[in-house]
């Protein structure tokens, strides 16, 4: 079974077919055969992308049989270890992201596991803070973050930086 890369989609096989990820098999069907109802050419009057439908199908495919449903999660959870992820991260240790290092070059900012110290543990791309960081309400963000090397979850936070447009007089 081949999976979508995350890269290629934003959004998980649940999200697609707009169900939990405990929905249950009469659930997932329902969801399934409403989305493909309200996206059918027919039914709407506009034309829709092959590539949703296959999408919803690769989705209701995967999800409703057992086996693939296992693996599916087990990919979805490897996925979001290496992106980081905000799934709320109540009860985590929070670290501020001016406590990580910038590297430049890579475009990344890594800081070293406060558990296991591997160098480099947690790495965060800038691509993953726009992406996938959750506004806390307050002008900042919070996104979660595995280690690489041992099982340690923190929640890291950050806010945008503001560009400033300069005058020069």
């Amino acid at each position: 079974m081949t999976y979508i890369d995350s890269k290629e989609i934003s959004k998980s096989y649940y999200e697609v077919l707009l169900v939990d990820s405990q929905a249950s098999e009469a659930e997932i069907k329902a969801s399934y055969k409403k989305l493909l109802l309200s996206t059918h050419p027919d039914k709407t009057g506009e034309y829709t992308s092959n590539n949703s439908i296959t999408l919803m199908k690769e989705a209701y495919k995967t999800l409703v049989d057992p086996v693939l449903k296992a693996e599916y999660d087990e990919s979805l959870t490897r996925t979001i270890q290496k992106q980081g992820f905000n799934l709320n991260g109540d009860g985590l240790d929070t670290y501020g992201l001016n406590e990580f290092d910038i590297e430049e070059d890579d475009e990344e900012a890594v800081v070293s596991c406060p558990r296991c110290q591997i160098a480099k543990g947690m790495v965060l791309s800038e691509e993953n803070l726009a992406e996938n960081g959750t506004s806390d309400g307050n002008g900042g963000y919070d996104i979660i973050v595995q280690c690489s090397s041992c099982s340690l979850w923190i929640k890291v936070k950050y806010y945008e930086e503001i560009e400033t447009d300069s005058e020069d007089e």
